[in-house]
């Protein structure tokens, strides 16, 4: 039985995702290991309107700013809770707009860092593997210009001829030696594309696949375990890439939600009062 820690950040209209999010958790995440929840949010705690009775909780009071910066500073925040996250065999990061849907097992749990295959690089596999040797991967030329750097300034920079993989931002972490290690790596570089009045792309989300792409993760898990919310979701085709399905021996494991099912996109990216 491992130590866990699985960290969430959460601010403004977020945090009414909090609820469900943490629900589906304790129904589906790595339930057979010690979990811990750290906490970021821009209230003082969590008590009378979250129920984390039995389980450790760190909760860490932040500030809301603006879009895009909370995604961008996602490391940089994690990172003020480096020396208590130190001491856990293992740190993950999944967004307050996800919802775990099937069991999560010790497949997660590799021998550094887990990384997950973005659902618009997948394609129909004609096996039931889900082996990483087995993942098969297209990227369009389309989703490439939408995710990767192009300025060559940028840390984030991937030169095309090694675009090959794409990684989500949704669910990540791993060892915690290793995830601490990647997340120091990333805040320094996105603060110094911020000295140069570069934001990446495709924001924390590009830094992370620079990363990636010089430090291949030991566990890559295929698109089904961060898989796009649609009316239609339970018809397993990927509402960002139609005609791809997930296999139908395989189980989706998390759900990115689709935030106009949940409100309005704007009213989470900072556009609306409410």
């Amino acid at each position: 039985m491992k130590n866990i820690a699985l960290c969430i950040v959460a601010t403004k209209r977020y945090k009414r995702l909090l609820e469900p999010l943490l629900e589906s958790v304790k129904k589906y995440f790595l339930t057979q290991h010690n979990l811990s929840f750290f906490i970021f949010a821009d209230s003082a705690d969590y008590k009378g309107w979250l129920d984390l009775d039995g389980y450790n909780v760190c909760w860490t009071q932040i500030e809301h700013l603006p879009f895009p910066l909370p995604t961008l500073f996602r490391h940089k925040t994690l990172l003020k809770r480096e020396s208590e996250l130190s001491k856990f065999d293992y740190v993950f990061h999944c967004d307050a707009d996800a919802r775990f849907v099937g069991e999560v097992g010790d497949e997660l749990l590799g021998e550094g860092i887990t990384a997950i295959q973005h659902p618009s690089t997948g394609s129909n596999i004609s096996d039931d593997s889900c082996e990483q040797s087995e993942i098969s991967w297209d990227l369009g030329e389309e989703f490439k210009e939408w995710t990767f750097e192009p300025n060559p300034n940028s840390l984030a920079y991937i030169a095309p001829e090694e675009q090959k993989k794409y990684f989500c931002g949704a669910i990540q972490g791993g060892l915690s030696k290793e995830y601490l290690e990647a997340m120091k790596v990333i805040e320094k570089n996105i603060d110094n594309d911020l000295g140069q009045n570069i934001i990446a792309r495709y924001h924390d989300e590009t830094h992370w696949n620079k990363y990636l792409s010089q430090n291949p993760p030991p566990t890559i898990l295929p698109f089904w375990y961060c898989f796009p919310e649609s009316k239609d979701w339970p018809n397993r085709e990927v509402a960002w890439k139609k005609g791809v399905y997930v296999p139908e021996e395989k189980e989706i494991k998390m759900l990115c939600l689709d935030k106009d099912l949940h409100g309005g996109y704007y009213l989470y990216r900072g556009n609306s009062k409410q």
